[in-house]
């Protein structure tokens, strides 16, 4: 049960990775870790995937992936690492500029009201 689960979530985070979330479809920013923490992003999920399920979407991993969600306003950020390069925090990973995938959402439009006042009231 638990390997289904975080499987379900690492295909789960690939979707969110590749998917747009703009209108125009822009391609994605990549950004550090640390550049985000510095925006005022906060970390929303830490997901550790061992390294059998992560060896599903890629075979070039070598040890089990963390991935973390960040969200500020209307941008949402995933970054993927090693296991060890959290654990640790290593300095030289986390600022790597490629490590995460930031997309910038649309700000929500107002909705209209399509209901018009019943007829023989003022609006």
């Amino acid at each position: 049960m638990r390997s289904a689960r975080l499987g379900t979530l690492l295909v789960a985070a690939f979707c969110l990775g590749s998917s747009a979330v703009s209108a125009q479809d822009a391609p994605p920013m990549q950004s550090s870790f640390s550049a985000l923490i510095a925006k005022d992003y906060e970390i929303k999920t830490v997901t550790v995937v061992p390294l059998e399920v992560a060896k599903r979407a890629t075979e070039s991993v070598r040890t089990d992936t963390v991935i973390v969600t960040l969200q500020n306003k209307q941008s949402v950020a995933v970054c993927y690492l090693a296991f060890a390069n959290w654990a640790f925090m290593n300095k030289t990973s986390l600022d790597t500029p490629t490590l995460c995938e930031v997309r910038e959402g649309a700000a929500a439009e107002p909705q209209a009201t399509s209901n018009p006042p019943p007829p023989g009231t003022t609006p």
